[in-house]
């Protein structure tokens, strides 16, 4: 017998055009989950079967989202973490989970700059600082003034402590040199419920959630904090176009592997996202979804993340931003 398989490899290996590379497996074989460190149902959900939809028609395999909510997207990478690191287990997360919780939090269980692998950034979600409608204070600059005027009197509200939100209201008024109080809501329905109801007179938020908003009249943005302004409402000046010249925040949107999956799944990968990023009819549903296009690699994803977890451990640290 073995002298039979012997000459049978012998022959294949003599035939013409054969390789034993072509015996593997080729990546996908089986079914791809997509992890969503949040409940279904919500913008982050939405997206994540977006995704998942257009990558099964490019990779010829299923992709199905598991969410795994809860702790702040901590259970969710936990989950990544601790699957097999081959390529079938995928994870869709923002900069909560990679700079915002290291920042404010000092015994997360993984580490954001060692325990993963980009694949790309999808996209970006805008965020924008915002008023009601019936407020006589107009833009920026006024806010500016009547903030100095009377310290500690006016509020200013986020969607939840040690978010996003939270941090780009910090990081603005740092940046003006102004004190007002913070008013943290457990999620953006209930903060904007009450800015259009005039309990709060400001508050910072996503662009997805305050255009419905603004659309019908009820609130009005006076700036946007990211460096360019958004495709969603063109016509709001960032916080640097009037004078805020270091900010730049907003909440972006990764795809990412756990360390170690081998190199011909994440090329594969990387190629998918990246044609799904230069397709105008995928580009087209993310904006309508709220999300705006903004591929992006890491070729030092270590470097990157550390940088910004820096800088938000710096905001953290002027503002006494606390994990809850």
């Amino acid at each position: 017998m073995a002298h039979f398989v012997s000459v049978f490899l012998g022959l294949l290996l003599a035939f013409p055009g054969f390789s034993p590379a072509l015996s593997q497996a080729r990546y996908p074989e089986k079914t791809i989950q997509i992890i969503a460190p949040y409940a279904p149902g919500g913008a982050a959900d939405i997206f994540a079967r977006m995704i998942a939809g257009d990558l099964e028609k490019r990779l010829g395999q299923s992709v199905i989202v598991v969410n795994r909510p809860g702790a702040g997207t901590i259970i969710g990478a936990q989950a990544l973490i601790t699957a097999p690191a081959d390529g079938y287990t995928l994870f869709l997360s923002s900069n909560s989970t990679f700079t915002l919780n290291p920042a404010v939090m000092p015994n997360i269980p993984y580490d954001a700059t060692k325990d993963f692998e980009p694949i790309a950034q999808l996209a970006t979600i805008g965020l924008a600082l915002l008023t009601h409608a019936d407020n006589p204070i107009r833009d920026v600059p006024g806010l500016v003034t009547a903030a100095k005027a009377e310290p500690d009197k006016l509020t200013m509200a986020s969607f939840g402590n040690a978010t996003v939100s939270h941090f780009g209201g910090e990081w603005f008024k740092a940046a003006a040199g102004i004190r007002m109080v913070h008013v943290p809501y457990r999620g953006s329905g209930p903060a904007m419920n009450d800015l259009v109801a005039r309990h709060v007179p400001y508050l910072v938020d996503t662009i997805v959630a305050a255009k419905p908003q603004v659309e019908a009249g009820k609130i009005r943005p006076l700036a946007v904090t990211m460096a360019g302004r958004s495709a969603m409402m063109p016509d709001v000046p960032t916080l640097r176009e009037l004078g805020y010249k270091d900010i730049d925040l907003s909440s972006w949107v990764a795809l990412v592997t756990a360390r170690g999956v081998p190199a011909d799944a994440r090329k594969v990968l990387s190629d998918a996202i990246a044609a799904m990023l230069q397709d105008p009819v995928m580009k087209e549903k993310m904006l309508k979804a709220g999300f705006e296009p903004a591929y992006r690699t890491y070729p030092d994803w270590p470097a990157t993340i550390a940088a910004e977890i820096a800088a938000m451990k710096t905001i953290a640290g002027q503002a006494g931003i606390k994990a809850e």
